[in-house]
C-alpha cells in the first residue's frame, strides 16, 4: 500500500507544476471565463483518474488521494470546475472498476465536492480553508472505509493519512508558491516598465520605445514622428496647497486622460516628477499639433476632483516637435520638444508650441 500511495503522492507533485503552467495567470483570482473554470475542472478530474488508476487496491475497494484533485478544482476553480472535476473522477471510477465500493466511494467524493465548493467559494483562494477540507476529506474517507471494510489493518489507515496529508500539504504549498511567484514577477514586470502613479510607461521603457521607433523612423524615408513634451503649470503650488496626496491624485488624472485620448499605438509615458511625453508614429506635424492642442483643451476645460472633494483648475504647457518638418534626425526630437517646452513656460503657460523650422 505504501508502495501505491507514494506512487500516488509522486503523480501528484508532478501535476501540481504542470498546473501552475497550465493557469498561470488564472491562480491568484477564481474569475475565470467559464471554457477556463471547465478546463481547470478537466485537468484536476482527469489527475483524480490517474490517482484512481495506479492507487491501492484493497478486497473490492481503491484507496488513493483522488479527493486532492478536487479540493484543488474549488480552490482554484470554484462550482463549474468542482463539478467538472468531480463528474470525471467519478465516469473514471465506473469505467475502472464497479461494484458497491464504487458506488460508497463515488457518494464519499460527492460530499467532498460539495462541501469543498461551499467552503471554498471565495473570489480568492483561501489555503488555510482548503487545508481544513483535507483533513475533513480524510475523515470521509476513512469513515468509508471502515464501512466498507471493518477489517482495515490500523497500519493502512496511519500510511493513508500520512500520505494524503503530505500530499495535500504539498499540493497547496507548491501551487501557492508558484503563484505568488508569479504574480510577484508580474508585478515587478510592471514596475520595471510603468510610471506605478499614472499606469503609463515610466522614463525607462519610454526611452526603450523611442529608440526602437526613432530607428526605425530614419531607416523609411516616409516615417513621420511627432513628440510631445507636457508639463503641469505651477505644480509645486498644488503640492504645496493642498498637499503631495492631493499632487498624486493629479498626476493620476492627467495619465488617465492621456490613456483616453490616445491609441494604443501612441506611447506615453511620465517621464519626470510632473512632466510627461506622448510619442505618435505615422504622425503628420497638422495632426500632433492638433492633438497636442486637444490634450491642452480637455485638461484646461475639465478641473480635477481631488479626493477632499476640491476641484481645482490644472493646465498644461506643451512643446512638440516633427520629423521630418523639425529634423533630419529622429533621435534629436527630444532636444527639439523639450526646447518648445521651455518656450511654452516661458511665454505665458497654458500653450503649446512648435516650430516649423528644420533645425
Amino acid at each position: 500500500m505504501l508502495k501505491e500511495l507514494f506512487l500516488n503522492l509522486t503523480i501528484l507533485i508532478t501535476f501540481n507544476y504542470l498546473f501552475t503552467l497550465l493557469f498561470k495567470e488564472s491562480l491568484s483570482y477564481k474569475e475565470d471565463r467559464l471554457m477556463f473554470q471547465l478546463l481547470k475542472g478537466t485537468v484536476c478530474g482527469l489527475l483524480g483518474v490517474f490517482l484512481i488508476a495506479f492507487g491501492f487496491s484493497y478486497s473490492d475497494s481503491i484507496i488513493d488521494l483522488r479527493n486532492i484533485p478536487i479540493i484543488i478544482a474549488a480552490l482554484y476553480g470554484g462550482w463549474v470546475s468542482t463539478a467538472a472535476a468531480f463528474a470525471i473522477i467519478v465516469a473514471g471510477r465506473i469505467l475502472i472498476n464497479f461494484n458497491a465500493s464504487a458506488i460508497f466511494s463515488i457518494a464519499a467524493v460527492g460530499v467532498i465536492a460539495i462541501l469543498s465548493a461551499a467552503v471554498l467559494r471565495g473570489k480568492k483562494p483561501d489555503h488555510k480553508m482548503a487545508f481544513v477540507m483535507l483533513l475533513f476529506s480524510n475523515v470521509i474517507f476513512t469513515l468509508t472505509l471502515l464501512f466498507l471494510m471493518p477489517e482495515q489493518p490500523a497500519g493502512a489507515l496511519v500510511y493513508y493519512w500520512l500520505i494524503s496529508v503530505l500530499g495535500g500539504m504539498l499540493s497547496l504549498y507548491i501551487i501557492k508558491h508558484e503563484a505568488d511567484a508569479r504574480l510577484l514577477f508580474k508585478q515587478y514586470k510592471f514596475q520595471a516598465n510603468y510610471d506605478f502613479l499614472t499606469g503609463i510607461f515610466n522614463k525607462r521603457k519610454f526611452e526603450e520605445v523611442s529608440r526602437v521607433l526613432y530607428d526605425r523612423a530614419s531607416q523609411s524615408p516616409s516615417s513621420q514622428l511627432a513628440l510631445i513634451y507636457l508639463d503641469i503649470d505651477q505644480f509645486k503650488q498644488i503640492n504645496d496647497q493642498y498637499g503631495h496626496y492631493e499632487g498624486d491624485q493629479v498626476l493620476k488624472e492627467l495619465g488617465a486622460r492621456l490613456r483616453f485620448l490616445l491609441s494604443s499605438s501612441d506611447p506615453s509615458a511620465r517621464i519626470g516628477g510632473e512632466e510627461f511625453a506622448v510619442l505618435m508614429p505615422n504622425c503628420t506635424y497638422t495632426k500632433g499639433l492638433h492633438l497636442a492642442e486637444e490634450i491642452r483643451h480637455t485638461i484646461d476645460a475639465n478641473p480635477i476632483l481631488l479626493t477632499s472633494g476640491d476641484t481645482i483648475p490644472v493646465t498644461v504647457s506643451l512643446g512638440i516637435a516633427h520629423y521630418p518638418t523639425n529634423t533630419s534626425d529622429p533621435r534629436t526630437l527630444p532636444l527639439i520638444a523639450d526646447r518648445m517646452l521651455y518656450k511654452a513656460k516661458t511665454s505665458g503657460r497654458n500653450q503649446v508650441c512648435s516650430t516649423e523650422k528644420k533645425e
